[in-house]
């Protein structure tokens, strides 16, 4: 059998397919390049002895949908100098330091450096945790996934039900009119439930390193 390398085209391919089946069904989306040898291969190992588990999560995600939203600072050295000129704590670090010989200046500013970084953090986690609380009233479900770098401030995934997919688009647009200055939203959905599910499959012919997942990968 082939095996597809995780690149943009088959990915946005599989994608597709995903997202033309759950037009018409709900669907329990297969982590990419799950393969079998053949139609037989699933209905004897997959959909024979996991009949149960799927009816359970098709009934899980009936009638909702995934929204995926990220957000991150435009210009993250504003922050970085804002903080610098309004935190308490790093404004009289600062200061203080002034007041130090050249020699001993160098330590002293690597601690304002730390400060700093600790003060972005707990901003982006109160700006975060602000766009969530208003958010998370709206979906059934959510999940926090990991975020890159000190821009993005939000990585999340919502479990929607549809008749509240028009009042979650709403919020999500009221919140980037408040907050476009400084943030930039990257809002995808409805998408499979990719975060919302996860269903090991095993092949009898396989090693346990090799198990497929259907999976929020």
């Amino acid at each position: 059998m082939k095996k597809y390398p995780l690149v943009r085209d088959y990915l946005i391919a599989h994608q597709r397919v995903n997202e033309v089946a759950m037009q018409t069904r709900p669907i329990l989306p297969v982590k990419f390049c799950t393969l079998a040898e053949g139609r037989e291969k699933i209905i004897e190992e997959v959909l024979i002895p996991k009949a149960a588990e799927f009816r359970e999560r098709l009934a899980d995600i009936r009638g909702k949908e995934e929204c995926g939203l990220r957000v991150r600072w435009k210009d993250l050295d504003k922050v970085f100098r804002e903080i610098g000129e309004t935190d308490e704590k790093v404004r009289k670090k600062k200061e203080w330091i002034l007041s130090l010989s050249e020699a001993q200046r160098r330590t002293e500013l690597i601690d304002v450096g730390h400060l700093v970084q600790a003060a972005v953090q707990d901003k982006n986690e109160k700006t975060a945790q602000a766009l969530m609380d208003e958010l998370i009233p709206l979906a059934v479900n959510f999940k926090k996934n990991n975020t890159l770098g000190d821009a993005m401030i939000l990585n999340a995934a919502f479990l929607v039900k549809k008749e509240k997919q028009n009042a979650f688009d709403e919020k999500v647009n009221t919140l980037d009119a408040k907050y476009g200055e400084a943030l930039q939203f990257k809002y995808v959905g409805p998408v499979p439930p990719f975060n919302f599910v996860e269903i090991v499959i095993r092949w009898e012919n396989e090693a346990p390193e090799e198990v497929k997942s259907v999976s929020a990968g």
